[in-house]
């Protein structure tokens, strides 16, 4: 029920503005495509029941799969600074737009966050290898 509450909440959210100091990110070449996929198992601190899966990368859509039949996708607007995994504004399938950032935990251990104006997502989980 909580999942199926934070998704519905996750779909209604209204977008925030996009910051200063942007830069557009400009789509891969096909030769220059890398992506990762992250396993997320918990989303605000409460275990998720069916693992989440978040395809990211220098890929023009990050896709978050909940597992479910379920598909949210983020088109990358702009960046600010130089990490490539922080610092993003993407506009969801829903027309949305929101801030994203992934930091590196300890191992493979990785924290997403997904910033929408009326509330943010965090999401914990680890590198799929």
């Amino acid at each position: 029920m909580k999942k199926a509450l934070m998704f519905c909440t996750c779909l209604i959210l209204l977008g925030m503005t996009t910051p200063n100091n942007s830069r557009t990110i400009t789509p891969p070449t096909s030769e220059s495509v890398q992506s990762y996929t992250f396993v997320l198992t918990h989303l605000l601190g409460e275990k998720l029941t069916q693992k989440a899966h978040f395809t990211v990368g220098n890929l023009s859509v990050w896709t978050l799969d909940m597992r479910n039949g379920s598909k949210i996708k983020y088109a990358i607007t702009s960046q600010v600074g130089s990490d490539p995994m922080c610092g993003l504004t993407a506009k969801d399938n829903f027309g949305d737009v929101c801030a994203i950032c992934i930091e590196k935990k300890s191992g493979d251990g990785v924290e997403v966050e997904i910033r929408y104006t009326k509330g943010t997502f965090t999401y914990t989980g680890y590198l799929l290898r």
